[in-house]
């Protein structure tokens, strides 16, 4: 078994409960309210944003051989990527009001912070390993729903952009290299699985946290005080 499968298997929990979700499913059903839509866009914009600085800091650790892939890789997602967010800002409206008021989300934000926490105290292969789940399950959502024909359109162009066959090259690239940190450094496989779990779980958080349009003050108001004094 590769050990990318190693990896899916041990994610399979939160990987299935992606698929499964009622906000992917929404996408996919074309019947997703588009004020959810827009608040995970606004979240992902932010996420992006911090997910090509991960990929420059992992140029920095990175072996010379790899350095120029994964500043490549930053600079492909902040022109590819961010380039989709603003013709979709437009398309929902986002003014400039609403963009200085943003504030990313708990789970935007742990999101974040694990990624960079890896980078900075790992290597650049436990960085690749918490870095992976993303783009790759984004891939095997586009493909598994290629099929559906959503409307509005937004929702057909996300699947289409994931589903796409130059998008799984690009997957297909990138696991055969977490194949081959986990064969340069088998001692740390366990490590790697921790990450990209992690990861995982965070992924499945954004769907989540989309769908109930997280907030900070969210945890504290279900509280019940006077039940648990």
């Amino acid at each position: 078994m590769a050990f990318c499968d190693e990896l899916k298997q041990e994610a399979n929990l939160y990987w299935e409960a992606s698929f499964r979700h009622p906000f992917v499913k929404g996408i996919v059903a074309g019947n997703l309210d588009l004020e959810l839509f827009k608040f995970y866009m606004m979240q992902d914009a932010y996420y992006l944003k911090h997910y090509t600085k991960v990929l420059a800091l992992a140029a920095v650790i990175a072996e010379k051989d790899q350095v120029a892939y994964f500043l490549e890789q930053s600079r492909q997602i902040y022109e590819a990527e961010l380039e989709i967010h603003d013709t979709v800002f437009k398309h929902l409206k986002v003014n400039q009001e609403e963009l200085e008021a943003f504030i990313p989300a708990p789970a935007t934000h742990n999101y974040i912070s694990h990624l960079y926490q890896v980078t900075y105290n790992g290597d650049v292969a436990e960085a690749f390993a918490a870095i992976l789940p993303c783009p790759w399950l984004y891939q095997e959502i586009g493909e598994k729903y290629k099929a559906a024909q959503p409307e509005p359109i937004l929702y057909q162009n996300w699947l289409t952009f994931y589903g796409s066959s130059e998008y799984k090259g690009a997957i297909e690239e990138q696991k055969q290299m977490m194949n081959e940190y986990a064969a340069a450094q088998p001692h740390k496989k366990a490590i790697f699985k921790a990450h990209f779990v992690k990861s995982c779980y965070y992924e499945w958080k954004f769907w989540d946290m989309s769908w109930t349009l997280e907030n900070w003050e969210d945890e504290v108001m279900k509280y019940d005080y006077a039940k648990n004094s």
